[in-house]
Protein backbone atom coordinates (compact mmCIF):
# COMPACT_ATOMS: atom_id res chain seq x y z
CA UNK A 1 0.00 0.00 0.00
CA UNK A 2 1.50 3.58 -1.10
CA UNK A 3 1.07 5.83 2.13
CA UNK A 4 2.38 9.15 2.85
CA UNK A 5 2.80 10.42 6.61
CA UNK A 6 4.07 10.85 9.49
CA UNK A 7 3.38 12.72 12.68
CA UNK A 8 2.45 15.32 15.61
CA UNK A 9 2.42 17.38 19.06
CA UNK A 10 2.28 17.38 22.97
CA UNK A 11 2.40 20.33 25.35
CA UNK A 12 -0.94 21.52 26.94
CA UNK A 13 -2.04 24.15 24.54
CA UNK A 14 -5.61 25.45 23.63
CA UNK A 15 -8.67 23.31 23.93
CA UNK A 16 -10.25 21.84 20.70
CA UNK A 17 -13.24 23.47 22.01
CA UNK A 18 -11.91 26.81 20.81
CA UNK A 19 -12.04 26.09 17.24
CA UNK A 20 -15.46 23.67 17.11
CA UNK A 21 -17.30 25.13 14.24
CA UNK A 22 -15.59 25.15 10.85
CA UNK A 23 -13.99 28.60 10.44
CA UNK A 24 -12.88 30.02 6.59
CA UNK A 25 -9.40 30.46 5.85
CA UNK A 26 -8.86 33.05 3.51
CA UNK A 27 -5.45 31.90 1.42
CA UNK A 28 -4.24 33.97 -1.58
CA UNK A 29 -1.33 33.77 -3.71
CA UNK A 30 -0.23 36.17 -6.05
CA UNK A 31 0.88 33.89 -8.95
CA UNK A 32 3.34 34.71 -12.18
CA UNK A 33 1.65 33.98 -16.55
CA UNK A 34 1.03 30.62 -16.32
CA UNK A 35 2.62 30.40 -12.65
CA UNK A 36 1.25 27.50 -10.24
CA UNK A 37 1.97 26.09 -6.83
CA UNK A 38 0.70 22.73 -5.26
CA UNK A 39 0.37 23.33 -1.41
CA UNK A 40 -0.05 20.09 0.23
CA UNK A 41 -2.30 19.54 3.24
CA UNK A 42 -3.26 16.31 5.58
CA UNK A 43 -6.49 15.57 7.07
CA UNK A 44 -7.82 11.71 6.89
CA UNK A 45 -5.31 11.37 3.31
CA UNK A 46 -2.86 13.59 2.03
CA UNK A 47 -4.23 15.99 -0.44
CA UNK A 48 -3.23 19.05 -2.22
CA UNK A 49 -4.93 22.76 -2.57
CA UNK A 50 -3.94 23.52 -6.14
CA UNK A 51 -3.22 27.27 -7.07
CA UNK A 52 -2.76 28.16 -11.11
CA UNK A 53 -3.12 31.42 -13.22
CA UNK A 54 -4.31 30.42 -16.35
CA UNK A 55 -3.92 33.99 -17.63
CA UNK A 56 -0.87 36.10 -19.35
CA UNK A 57 -0.42 38.39 -16.44
CA UNK A 58 0.34 38.57 -12.61
CA UNK A 59 -2.74 37.29 -10.78
CA UNK A 60 -4.01 36.83 -7.16
CA UNK A 61 -5.56 33.35 -6.84
CA UNK A 62 -7.75 33.27 -3.95
CA UNK A 63 -9.16 29.97 -1.99
CA UNK A 64 -11.35 29.85 0.80
CA UNK A 65 -10.21 26.75 3.22
CA UNK A 66 -13.18 25.72 5.73
CA UNK A 67 -11.31 24.14 8.85
CA UNK A 68 -12.27 23.38 12.27
CA UNK A 69 -8.68 23.45 13.62
CA UNK A 70 -5.45 24.36 13.04
CA UNK A 71 -3.64 23.40 10.09
CA UNK A 72 -0.41 22.74 8.56
CA UNK A 73 0.11 22.63 4.75
CA UNK A 74 3.44 23.06 2.70
CA UNK A 75 5.10 23.51 -0.52
CA UNK A 76 8.18 22.09 -1.53
CA UNK A 77 10.17 23.24 -4.34
CA UNK A 78 12.85 22.22 -6.19
CA UNK A 79 16.09 24.55 -7.09
CA UNK A 80 19.23 23.73 -9.68
CA UNK A 81 22.09 25.96 -7.66
CA UNK A 82 25.43 24.96 -8.73
CA UNK A 83 26.62 23.02 -6.19
CA UNK A 84 23.39 20.56 -7.28
CA UNK A 85 19.80 20.22 -6.72
CA UNK A 86 18.41 21.84 -3.24
CA UNK A 87 14.83 20.67 -2.04
CA UNK A 88 12.82 23.52 -0.43
CA UNK A 89 10.04 24.02 1.45
CA UNK A 90 7.41 26.54 2.68
CA UNK A 91 5.38 25.43 5.57
CA UNK A 92 2.49 27.22 6.65
CA UNK A 93 0.48 26.73 9.82
CA UNK A 94 -3.01 28.35 9.28
CA UNK A 95 -5.12 29.12 12.19
CA UNK A 96 -9.37 28.98 11.45
CA UNK A 97 -10.12 32.84 10.50
CA UNK A 98 -6.60 33.34 9.20
CA UNK A 99 -6.21 35.72 6.22
CA UNK A 100 -2.73 35.06 4.92
CA UNK A 101 -1.05 36.98 0.94
CA UNK A 102 1.91 34.39 -0.36
CA UNK A 103 3.83 36.01 -3.71
CA UNK A 104 5.47 33.72 -6.19
CA UNK A 105 8.95 34.73 -6.98
CA UNK A 106 11.59 33.82 -9.36
CA UNK A 107 12.44 30.02 -9.77
CA UNK A 108 9.00 29.16 -8.04
CA UNK A 109 9.87 30.29 -4.36
CA UNK A 110 7.44 32.31 -2.26
CA UNK A 111 7.72 34.68 0.34
CA UNK A 112 4.82 35.85 2.66
CA UNK A 113 3.48 38.82 1.86
CA UNK A 114 0.36 39.63 5.02
CA UNK A 115 -0.34 37.72 7.32
CA UNK A 116 -3.00 38.24 9.79
CA UNK A 117 -1.73 34.82 11.76
CA UNK A 118 1.74 34.03 11.40
CA UNK A 119 4.54 36.70 9.87
CA UNK A 120 5.92 34.20 8.27
CA UNK A 121 6.97 30.28 7.22
CA UNK A 122 6.63 28.30 10.50
CA UNK A 123 10.46 26.80 9.41
CA UNK A 124 11.92 30.35 10.02
CA UNK A 125 10.33 30.74 13.40
CA UNK A 126 11.27 27.04 14.50
CA UNK A 127 13.48 24.48 13.07
CA UNK A 128 11.66 21.41 11.20
CA UNK A 129 14.56 18.91 10.63
CA UNK A 130 14.41 17.45 6.93
CA UNK A 131 13.36 14.01 8.80
CA UNK A 132 9.86 15.63 9.37
CA UNK A 133 8.83 15.25 6.07
CA UNK A 134 10.54 12.19 4.63
CA UNK A 135 11.54 9.96 7.20
CA UNK A 136 15.11 8.09 7.03
CA UNK A 137 15.11 4.70 8.61
CA UNK A 138 18.48 3.81 7.40
CA UNK A 139 19.65 7.17 8.34
CA UNK A 140 18.20 7.04 11.79
CA UNK A 141 19.28 3.18 12.27
CA UNK A 142 23.07 4.62 11.67
CA UNK A 143 22.76 7.19 14.19
CA UNK A 144 21.16 4.66 17.02
CA UNK A 145 24.91 2.83 16.46
CA UNK A 146 26.49 5.94 16.27
CA UNK A 147 24.84 7.29 19.71
CA UNK A 148 22.72 4.97 20.81
CA UNK A 149 19.24 5.11 21.68
CA UNK A 150 19.48 7.33 24.86
CA UNK A 151 22.07 9.43 23.00
CA UNK A 152 18.96 10.39 20.18
CA UNK A 153 16.11 10.59 22.91
CA UNK A 154 18.70 13.44 24.07
CA UNK A 155 19.13 15.21 20.80
CA UNK A 156 15.10 15.12 20.15
CA UNK A 157 14.31 16.54 23.67
CA UNK A 158 17.31 19.31 22.66
CA UNK A 159 15.76 20.27 19.67
CA UNK A 160 12.57 20.32 21.13
CA UNK A 161 13.88 22.54 24.32
CA UNK A 162 15.36 24.50 21.77
CA UNK A 163 12.45 25.53 19.52
CA UNK A 164 10.45 26.17 22.93
CA UNK A 165 13.29 28.93 23.68
CA UNK A 166 12.73 30.30 20.07
CA UNK A 167 8.53 30.44 20.58
CA UNK A 168 9.19 32.43 23.54
CA UNK A 169 11.42 35.11 21.93
CA UNK A 170 8.64 35.79 18.93
CA UNK A 171 6.76 37.60 21.51
CA UNK A 172 3.66 36.28 19.74
CA UNK A 173 0.12 36.87 21.02
CA UNK A 174 -0.65 33.94 23.36
CA UNK A 175 -2.99 31.47 21.05
CA UNK A 176 -0.27 32.04 18.15
CA UNK A 177 2.25 30.64 21.02
CA UNK A 178 0.34 27.69 21.87
CA UNK A 179 -0.88 26.35 18.71
CA UNK A 180 3.54 26.85 17.22
CA UNK A 181 4.07 25.34 20.63
CA UNK A 182 2.13 22.55 19.11
CA UNK A 183 3.46 22.20 16.33
CA UNK A 184 6.53 21.83 18.10
CA UNK A 185 5.41 18.64 20.19
CA UNK A 186 4.53 17.52 16.49
CA UNK A 187 8.12 17.56 15.76
CA UNK A 188 9.18 15.71 19.02
CA UNK A 189 6.36 13.02 18.75
CA UNK A 190 7.27 12.33 14.69
CA UNK A 191 10.51 11.32 16.13
CA UNK A 192 9.60 9.48 18.95
CA UNK A 193 7.47 7.42 17.08
CA UNK A 194 9.79 6.49 14.14
CA UNK A 195 12.13 5.68 17.31
CA UNK A 196 8.90 3.14 18.57
CA UNK A 197 8.88 1.20 15.39
CA UNK A 198 12.50 0.91 14.37
CA UNK A 199 12.69 -2.84 14.32
CA UNK A 200 16.48 -2.55 15.77
CA UNK A 201 15.16 -1.38 18.88
CA UNK A 202 13.96 -3.27 21.63
CA UNK A 203 11.32 -2.91 23.83
CA UNK A 204 12.13 -1.55 27.46
CA UNK A 205 11.53 0.59 29.99
CA UNK A 206 12.89 3.82 28.11
CA UNK A 207 10.58 2.77 24.98
CA UNK A 208 7.84 2.39 27.61
CA UNK A 209 8.33 5.69 28.69
CA UNK A 210 8.20 6.54 25.16
CA UNK A 211 4.78 5.24 24.37
CA UNK A 212 3.66 6.59 27.60
CA UNK A 213 4.51 10.40 27.24
CA UNK A 214 2.60 10.09 23.51
CA UNK A 215 -0.37 8.52 24.56
CA UNK A 216 -0.45 10.74 27.27
CA UNK A 217 -0.51 13.46 24.90
CA UNK A 218 -2.78 12.07 21.82
CA UNK A 219 -6.00 14.03 22.06
CA UNK A 220 -3.64 17.35 21.57
CA UNK A 221 -2.12 15.40 18.62
CA UNK A 222 -5.47 15.06 17.43
CA UNK A 223 -6.09 19.01 17.76
CA UNK A 224 -3.96 19.92 14.71
CA UNK A 225 -4.33 18.52 11.15
CA UNK A 226 -0.50 17.80 10.48
CA UNK A 227 2.13 15.69 8.36
CA UNK A 228 2.56 13.23 11.20
CA UNK A 229 -0.32 12.20 12.99
CA UNK A 230 -1.52 9.10 11.29
CA UNK A 231 2.34 7.81 12.04
CA UNK A 232 1.95 8.72 15.71
CA UNK A 233 -1.12 6.76 15.77
CA UNK A 234 0.31 4.29 14.15
CA UNK A 235 3.63 3.97 16.74
CA UNK A 236 1.09 3.82 19.58
CA UNK A 237 -0.96 1.25 18.24
CA UNK A 238 1.79 -0.90 16.78
CA UNK A 239 3.81 -0.66 20.19
CA UNK A 240 0.53 -1.59 22.03
CA UNK A 241 0.45 -4.59 19.76
CA UNK A 242 3.40 -5.66 19.74
CA UNK A 243 3.75 -5.57 24.14
CA UNK A 244 1.04 -7.93 23.93
CA UNK A 245 2.56 -10.48 21.65
CA UNK A 246 6.22 -9.65 21.12
CA UNK A 247 6.73 -11.55 17.46
CA UNK A 248 4.22 -8.77 15.80
CA UNK A 249 5.59 -7.38 12.76
CA UNK A 250 5.71 -3.73 13.05
CA UNK A 251 4.82 -3.69 9.25
CA UNK A 252 2.16 -5.55 9.37
CA UNK A 253 -0.50 -2.97 9.72
CA UNK A 254 -3.76 -5.11 10.32
CA UNK A 255 -2.10 -7.37 12.72
CA UNK A 256 -1.25 -4.51 14.81
CA UNK A 257 -4.61 -2.96 14.46
CA UNK A 258 -6.22 -6.09 16.01
CA UNK A 259 -3.58 -7.01 18.25
CA UNK A 260 -4.26 -3.54 20.24
CA UNK A 261 -5.68 -4.08 23.79
CA UNK A 262 -9.54 -2.70 24.52
CA UNK A 263 -8.89 0.48 26.03
CA UNK A 264 -6.84 1.23 22.65
CA UNK A 265 -9.51 0.01 20.35
CA UNK A 266 -12.02 2.63 22.09
CA UNK A 267 -9.92 5.69 21.42
CA UNK A 268 -10.89 8.13 18.74
CA UNK A 269 -7.06 8.07 17.09
CA UNK A 270 -7.61 4.26 16.64
CA UNK A 271 -10.67 4.98 14.87
CA UNK A 272 -8.78 8.04 13.05
CA UNK A 273 -5.73 5.54 12.29
CA UNK A 274 -7.81 2.81 10.22
CA UNK A 275 -9.99 5.10 8.51
CA UNK A 276 -7.12 6.84 7.27
CA UNK A 277 -5.22 3.11 6.34
CA UNK A 278 -8.84 2.85 4.30
CA UNK A 279 -8.72 6.11 2.49
CA UNK A 280 -5.56 6.45 1.63
CA UNK A 281 -5.25 2.70 0.25
CA UNK A 282 -8.43 3.56 -1.70
CA UNK A 283 -6.75 6.58 -3.39
CA UNK A 284 -3.26 5.84 -3.68
CA UNK A 285 -3.29 2.34 -4.33
CA UNK A 286 -6.96 1.12 -5.27
CA UNK A 287 -5.21 -2.44 -6.25
CA UNK A 288 -4.88 -2.76 -2.75
CA UNK A 289 -8.61 -2.42 -1.43
CA UNK A 290 -9.23 -6.20 -1.92
CA UNK A 291 -6.18 -6.94 0.33
CA UNK A 292 -7.32 -4.91 2.77
CA UNK A 293 -11.18 -5.88 2.65
CA UNK A 294 -9.49 -9.71 3.19
CA UNK A 295 -7.45 -8.19 6.22
CA UNK A 296 -10.41 -6.89 7.84
CA UNK A 297 -12.76 -9.98 7.17
CA UNK A 298 -10.49 -11.75 9.02
CA UNK A 299 -10.68 -9.34 11.85
CA UNK A 300 -13.76 -7.28 11.51
CA UNK A 301 -15.60 -9.28 14.56
CA UNK A 302 -13.20 -7.94 17.09
CA UNK A 303 -14.34 -4.32 17.28
CA UNK A 304 -17.86 -2.94 15.76
CA UNK A 305 -15.42 0.20 14.36
CA UNK A 306 -13.37 -2.40 12.36
CA UNK A 307 -17.07 -4.23 10.83
CA UNK A 308 -17.88 -1.01 9.24
CA UNK A 309 -14.43 -0.25 7.65
CA UNK A 310 -15.17 -3.91 6.31
CA UNK A 311 -18.12 -2.96 4.97
CA UNK A 312 -16.78 0.09 3.59
CA UNK A 313 -14.04 -1.32 1.59
CA UNK A 314 -16.69 -3.19 -0.13
CA UNK A 315 -18.27 -0.42 -1.10
CA UNK A 316 -14.81 1.13 -2.36
CA UNK A 317 -13.75 -2.09 -4.60
CA UNK A 318 -17.22 -1.85 -6.38
CA UNK A 319 -16.11 1.24 -7.55
CA UNK A 320 -13.42 -0.55 -10.35
CA UNK A 321 -16.60 -2.04 -12.04
CA UNK A 322 -19.43 0.45 -11.36
CA UNK A 323 -18.27 4.45 -9.62
CA UNK A 324 -20.94 5.95 -9.59
CA UNK A 325 -23.05 3.31 -8.58
CA UNK A 326 -20.69 3.03 -5.97
CA UNK A 327 -20.62 6.58 -4.87
CA UNK A 328 -24.00 6.69 -4.59
CA UNK A 329 -24.20 3.53 -2.15
CA UNK A 330 -21.49 5.64 -0.22
CA UNK A 331 -23.52 8.95 -0.17
CA UNK A 332 -26.03 6.66 2.17
CA UNK A 333 -23.63 4.12 4.36
CA UNK A 334 -23.24 5.87 7.54
CA UNK A 335 -25.04 8.59 6.62
CA UNK A 336 -22.79 9.75 4.16
CA UNK A 337 -19.56 10.10 6.68
CA UNK A 338 -16.81 8.16 4.16
CA UNK A 339 -18.42 10.49 0.77
CA UNK A 340 -15.39 12.53 1.38
CA UNK A 341 -13.33 9.64 0.40
CA UNK A 342 -14.37 10.01 -3.39
CA UNK A 343 -16.06 13.67 -3.54
CA UNK A 344 -12.75 15.35 -2.18
CA UNK A 345 -10.40 13.60 -4.74
CA UNK A 346 -12.77 12.16 -7.96
CA UNK A 347 -10.73 12.28 -10.72
CA UNK A 348 -8.15 10.24 -8.85
CA UNK A 349 -10.33 7.99 -7.28
CA UNK A 350 -12.19 6.76 -10.33
CA UNK A 351 -10.84 3.58 -10.77
CA UNK A 352 -13.30 2.14 -12.78
CA UNK A 353 -10.52 0.00 -15.32
CA UNK A 354 -9.44 2.46 -17.97
CA UNK A 355 -8.32 1.37 -21.45
CA UNK A 356 -6.53 2.71 -23.87
CA UNK A 357 -8.48 0.93 -26.84
CA UNK A 358 -10.76 3.69 -27.83
CA UNK A 359 -8.59 6.60 -27.17
CA UNK A 360 -8.32 9.42 -29.57
CA UNK A 361 -4.18 9.29 -31.54
CA UNK A 362 -2.29 9.93 -28.83
CA UNK A 363 1.50 11.33 -30.62
CA UNK A 364 4.73 10.56 -29.23
CA UNK A 365 8.28 12.04 -30.42
CA UNK A 366 11.48 9.97 -30.04
CA UNK A 367 15.18 12.29 -30.06
CA UNK A 368 15.37 12.88 -33.70
CA UNK A 369 11.89 14.08 -34.03
CA UNK A 370 10.48 11.09 -35.58
CA UNK A 371 6.61 10.61 -34.77
CA UNK A 372 5.05 7.55 -33.41
CA UNK A 373 1.65 6.32 -32.37
CA UNK A 374 1.52 5.25 -28.74
CA UNK A 375 -1.19 2.67 -29.19
CA UNK A 376 1.26 1.00 -32.03
CA UNK A 377 3.73 0.91 -29.24
CA UNK A 378 1.56 0.21 -26.27
CA UNK A 379 -0.35 -3.54 -28.22
CA UNK A 380 3.08 -5.14 -29.37
CA UNK A 381 2.46 -8.34 -28.99
CA UNK A 382 6.00 -9.02 -28.88
CA UNK A 383 5.70 -7.80 -25.06
CA UNK A 384 2.81 -8.83 -22.27
CA UNK A 385 3.00 -5.62 -20.44
CA UNK A 386 4.58 -2.30 -21.06
CA UNK A 387 6.00 -0.01 -18.33
CA UNK A 388 5.45 3.54 -18.43
CA UNK A 389 7.95 5.52 -16.66
CA UNK A 390 6.42 9.79 -16.88
CA UNK A 391 9.09 12.22 -16.17
CA UNK A 392 10.69 15.34 -17.75
CA UNK A 393 14.56 17.00 -17.78
CA UNK A 394 13.57 19.34 -14.73
CA UNK A 395 12.07 16.48 -12.85
CA UNK A 396 14.68 15.87 -10.11
CA UNK A 397 12.69 13.02 -8.56
CA UNK A 398 12.03 11.36 -11.77
CA UNK A 399 15.72 11.39 -12.37
CA UNK A 400 16.46 10.41 -9.28
CA UNK A 401 14.42 6.90 -9.71
CA UNK A 402 16.04 6.08 -13.04
CA UNK A 403 19.54 4.32 -11.45
CA UNK A 404 16.27 2.30 -9.45
CA UNK A 405 14.39 1.55 -12.80
CA UNK A 406 17.83 0.43 -14.80
CA UNK A 407 18.30 -1.72 -12.22
CA UNK A 408 14.74 -3.85 -12.29
CA UNK A 409 15.19 -3.50 -16.41
CA UNK A 410 18.04 -5.45 -16.42
CA UNK A 411 16.83 -8.01 -14.54
CA UNK A 412 13.88 -8.52 -16.07
CA UNK A 413 15.50 -8.06 -19.61
CA UNK A 414 14.10 -11.60 -20.61
CA UNK A 415 11.11 -11.13 -19.75
CA UNK A 416 8.07 -10.23 -22.15
CA UNK A 417 8.04 -6.61 -20.84
CA UNK A 418 8.89 -3.59 -22.39
CA UNK A 419 9.62 0.03 -20.76
CA UNK A 420 8.99 3.15 -21.64
CA UNK A 421 9.78 6.35 -20.84
CA UNK A 422 7.45 9.22 -21.82
CA UNK A 423 9.19 12.92 -21.30
CA UNK A 424 6.24 15.43 -20.54
CA UNK A 425 8.53 18.59 -21.32
CA UNK A 426 7.48 21.68 -23.52
CA UNK A 427 8.08 21.57 -27.45
CA UNK A 428 10.39 24.79 -26.58
CA UNK A 429 12.01 22.71 -24.38
CA UNK A 430 13.56 19.58 -26.13
CA UNK A 431 16.62 20.43 -26.47
CA UNK A 432 16.81 20.48 -22.71
CA UNK A 433 14.88 16.91 -22.64
CA UNK A 434 17.55 15.57 -25.01
CA UNK A 435 20.37 17.28 -22.40
CA UNK A 436 18.88 15.18 -19.35
CA UNK A 437 18.78 12.01 -21.58
CA UNK A 438 22.45 12.38 -22.07
CA UNK A 439 23.83 13.72 -18.78
CA UNK A 440 21.31 10.39 -17.39
CA UNK A 441 22.66 8.36 -19.76
CA UNK A 442 19.70 7.03 -21.17
CA UNK A 443 19.81 8.83 -24.93
CA UNK A 444 20.60 5.51 -26.58
CA UNK A 445 18.20 3.64 -24.53
CA UNK A 446 15.32 2.22 -26.82
CA UNK A 447 12.07 3.56 -26.18
CA UNK A 448 12.16 6.84 -25.49
CA UNK A 449 9.78 9.54 -26.38
CA UNK A 450 8.25 13.10 -25.57
CA UNK A 451 4.29 13.46 -25.45
CA UNK A 452 2.88 15.91 -27.63
CA UNK A 453 0.89 18.88 -26.52
CA UNK A 454 1.10 17.00 -22.92
CA UNK A 455 -1.20 19.85 -21.51
CA UNK A 456 -4.72 18.94 -24.36
CA UNK A 457 -2.89 14.95 -24.54
CA UNK A 458 -6.15 12.46 -24.44
CA UNK A 459 -3.53 10.15 -22.14
CA UNK A 460 -3.22 13.03 -19.84
CA UNK A 461 -6.55 13.71 -19.52
CA UNK A 462 -7.61 9.69 -19.15
CA UNK A 463 -5.02 8.87 -16.53
CA UNK A 464 -5.34 12.25 -14.78
CA UNK A 465 -1.99 12.88 -14.96
CA UNK A 466 -0.67 15.45 -12.85
CA UNK A 467 2.32 15.01 -11.05
CA UNK A 468 5.58 13.08 -11.81
CA UNK A 469 7.10 11.03 -11.40
CA UNK A 470 3.94 8.74 -12.44
CA UNK A 471 4.28 5.04 -13.63
CA UNK A 472 1.79 3.01 -15.77
CA UNK A 473 1.28 -0.71 -16.42
CA UNK A 474 -0.61 -1.53 -19.39
CA UNK A 475 -1.16 -5.02 -20.92
CA UNK A 476 -0.81 -5.29 -24.95
CA UNK A 477 -4.57 -4.85 -25.40
CA UNK A 478 -4.43 -1.85 -24.12
CA UNK A 479 -6.07 -2.30 -20.35
CA UNK A 480 -4.24 -0.02 -17.87
CA UNK A 481 -3.82 -2.49 -14.66
CA UNK A 482 -2.70 0.15 -12.87
CA UNK A 483 -2.03 3.83 -13.16
CA UNK A 484 -0.40 5.09 -10.40
CA UNK A 485 2.30 2.39 -9.50
CA UNK A 486 5.08 1.81 -7.64
CA UNK A 487 8.16 4.11 -8.08
CA UNK A 488 10.97 1.88 -8.77
CA UNK A 489 12.82 2.50 -5.39
CA UNK A 490 10.00 0.88 -3.86
CA UNK A 491 10.96 -2.44 -2.67
CA UNK A 492 7.90 -3.81 -4.15
CA UNK A 493 8.22 -2.28 -7.22
CA UNK A 494 9.80 -5.73 -9.03
CA UNK A 495 7.76 -8.04 -7.62
CA UNK A 496 4.37 -6.30 -8.26
CA UNK A 497 5.61 -6.00 -11.62
CA UNK A 498 5.79 -9.66 -11.85
CA UNK A 499 2.60 -10.26 -10.49
CA UNK A 500 0.84 -8.63 -13.22
CA UNK A 501 2.63 -10.77 -15.76
CA UNK A 502 1.63 -13.77 -14.09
Amino acid sequence: MKIFRFILPAMVLIASSCFSQPAPTILSVSLKPSGSIPFNFFDVYGQQLHFKNNTNKDTVITKKVLIDKPKFLYYGNFLVLPKGPVFLTYPVLLIPGDTILLKQGEDNAIVVQRSSGYPNFIDSLISIPEDFYLHNLEQQQTLLKTVGLAGMIQQIENSFRKNEVSICNLNLPDMQAEILRKMNSSIKYTATAHLLVDPTVSISSTTDSLYNDMYRHVNEIRSLNALNNTNIYRAIIAYNAKKRNRKLDYNDVWACVAGADEQVKQTDFYKDYITTMVAEGFVYAPEKIQEINQALKGIRMQDPYLDTMYQLTNILSETVTDFKRAKQQLKSFANGRYSYIIENDENSANHEKKSITHLAAVDLYNFAGNQSDFKQIITNTNYKLTLIDFWASWCIPCINEMPALKKVENKLKDKPIQFVAISIDKEEDVGKWIDAAKRNKIFHKPSQYRLANFKQSPLTKLINLKNIPRYLVIDNKGNILDDDFYRPSDDRFELALLKYLN
